[in-house]
């Protein structure tokens, strides 16, 4: 099994063997469109996409995928715990936990995903 968190970094550090910055890409936090929307399933969606557009995010998220993959298929036992942080953890990390779950599911990888109180998913 394999517990994804998502996580800010001004919030210290969440306990993970494995830790990812993503605050290098895009952040939906600066599109007004996407900061202002009330509807809570919308927001998520349009946050998700965003991410999703990105070409160098669909790379990432194959390879993280795959690397957890193999982590997984090597160690079935372990709880392999890791966490995908950027400076908030509003946005972008808890949009890549999302996504490197979904990878994960198609590979049928049992996931949990946490996301921090700050998450806007």
């Amino acid at each position: 099994m394999i517990t994804i968190s998502s996580h800010g970094f001004k919030y210290g550090r969440p306990e993970a063997n494995y830790f990812f910055d993503v605050s290098y890409f895009k952040n939906p936090w600066r599109v007004d469109k996407i900061r202002f929307e009330k509807d809570k399933e919308k927001r998520k969606k349009m946050i998700l996409e965003y991410m999703e557009d990105q070409k160098e995010c669909d790379s990432f998220i194959n390879v993280v995928g795959l690397f957890l993959k193999v982590l997984n298929q090597s160690f079935p036992e372990e709880n392999i715990k890791v966490a995908f942080c950027c400076s908030a953890g509003e946005y972008r990390s808890p949009a890549i936990a999302e996504l490197v779950a979904k990878e994960l599911k198609e590979f049928k990888v049992k996931t949990i995903i946490n996301h921090s109180k700050e998450s806007k998913l």
